[in-house]
């Protein structure tokens, strides 16, 4: 747009306020400065201040941020669409009504925790175009103090927990057969590729590839896959599996790979008959099978039981940040604390929270910028569109489910497209797109990727940035005859 189109556009603009103003009042005015006023809240009981804040959640937040908020078509033409693009972007944002195989309602809280308490919602020109909707001080003293007295800030951060150790042997065999089976080829029509193949714990659950490299296509050549190979370390906490979340839990996502023509080789369900007659013929494998499922066997369903249940055990607590957590604050240095402190101001912990640093909800990979303009190279192509690839709906198109930062510093390449090397270099990325500031204070963005280096952990006790194969060998569990 020319500088002469846009002074039009806000002279229409002044044009719509003014009607507005006639048909329904007098429109609000100085909201960004009275958002920066502060407000003492009177007393109250807590069964008032919570229907206080429902109130103004229902009657202002509602307007854009209900999953059937709607605007006027008449205004709507006035504003010149800032009334249709502030209600679809609040529903792109979260909803008040969220879908919890979208997006944990604790991420929600600190979304809208993180515009009150920065004072960007609601924009300038949100007041001029929904009249009677915009946030008082009041409205927005009584809506923090709801969230504070949530502990929904106290959730923003939390140490990864360790994996639970077996309770029985029963169980420690269970795990052991699931190690065995995600580094066996056997589970592919080459008897090649395995789990880890793709997920190498020795490189941060990842492949370090841009896409991975699955059985041989006609050509011989090993077949790529769609997508960056996300990691499966930490796996156990995510929302849902997969970049499009296709996946319910961990043992859904194992049945995935093997029925893959590309990852895998396989094709269709019968093909497991195959997969369980080729282990079948391993005593060893045979023998776990019998003590751990019984007269069940070896079938789809017990062998993703068993791969899942070894996966739960991929955690890696320990990290430098986990012990800051706890309470050691020399864990982290000053720098890495000066990155934590920007990581949370400029709102990348409303999306990167909880242990896992992510992995809990689903958000548009093109909020402010688009991602794909900015991480991918010109003569890249690849068809992901996130959820909408699972759930066909069009309104999901490009919403990708969060990844986890923890062991972020070993898991190059980064975003669905595997197409940035470098950690900082995502950092500013992802500032474009989710933030809409970008970094162009470069101390800023090496601070944030020195924190995110403090988010390396331990797997089975051993820093997860200097294991060897040998490391992550399971002791065997022989089975009891």
């Amino acid at each position: 747009m020319n500088k002469k189109s846009s002074i039009w556009k806000y002279v229409l603009i002044l044009a719509a306020t003014g009607v507005v103003a006639t048909v329904g009042g007098k429109i609000s005015q100085g909201i960004v400065d009275s958002m920066h006023e502060s407000t003492q809240l009177p007393p109250m009981e807590p069964a008032t201040a919570d229907a206080v804040a429902r109130e103004v959640l229902n009657l202002k937040c509602a307007a854009c941020h209900a999953q059937d908020a709607t605007y006027s078509k008449f205004l709507n033409f006035f504003s010149l669409g800032l009334m249709r693009d502030h209600v679809e972007g609040a529903k792109r944002s979260f909803t008040l009504t969220p879908d919890s195989s979208i997006r944990s309602g604790n991420v929600d809280y600190l979304k809208m925790d993180y515009v009150l308490r920065t004072r960007r919602m609601p924009p300038a020109s949100y007041s001029a175009v929904h009249f009677g909707s915009r946030l008082t001080p009041f409205d927005v003293a009584v809506l923090r103090q709801k969230y504070k007295e949530s502990g929904a800030a106290a959730r923003t951060f939390a140490p990864i927990a360790p994996a639970v150790a077996p309770a029985s042997e029963l169980e420690a065999a269970r795990i052991y057969l699931g190690y065995l089976l995600y580094h066996d080829g056997r589970l592919s029509t080459n008897n090649q590729v395995s789990c880890s193949s793709c997920h190498d714990l020795t490189r941060g659950g990842t492949d370090n590839l841009p896409k991975s490299e699955g059985v041989p296509g006609p050509d011989g050549l090993p077949q790529l896959g769609g997508v960056n190979a996300p990691t499966n370390l930490n796996a156990a906490g995510h929302i849902r599996q997969f970049w499009d979340g296709r996946a319910a839990d961990l043992k859904e996502q194992a049945g995935g790979p093997p029925l893959n023509p590309v990852e895998m080789g396989f094709a269709c369900v019968a093909d497991w008959d195959i997969i369980a007659h080729k282990l079948s013929n391993d005593p060893e494998i045979e023998a776990l099978f019998a003590y751990v499922f019984g007269d069940r066997g070896i079938n789809a369903d017990t062998i993703t039981t068993a791969i899942a249940a070894y996966e739960q055990t991929l955690v890696t607590p320990d990290s430098a940040f986990d012990r800051y957590l706890k309470g050691d604050e020399k864990a982290l240095t000053d720098t890495q604390k000066a990155g934590m402190k920007a990581f949370v101001d400029l709102g990348c912990a409303t999306c990167h929270s909880g242990p896992a640093l992510g992995g809990i909800s689903f958000e548009y990979i093109n909020t402010h910028a688009d991602l794909r303009a900015l991480a991918t190279p010109s003569d890249y192509k690849e068809g992901a569109f996130g959820l909408r690839d699972f759930t066909k709906k069009e309104e999901h198109k490009d919403m990708f489910r969060v990844p986890t930062l923890r062991n972020v510093a070993l898991t190059a390449p980064y975003f669905h497209t595997g197409s940035v090397n470098s950690l900082q270099e995502a950092v500013s990325i992802m500032m474009k797109t989710q933030n809409g500031a970008g970094l162009n204070n470069e101390e800023t963005a090496k601070n944030i990727t020195r924190f995110l280096e403090a988010q390396t952990g331990k797997l089975y006790g051993k820093p997860a940035n200097a294991l060897r194969p040998e490391d992550v060998k399971l002791k065997p569990v022989i089975p009891q005859s």
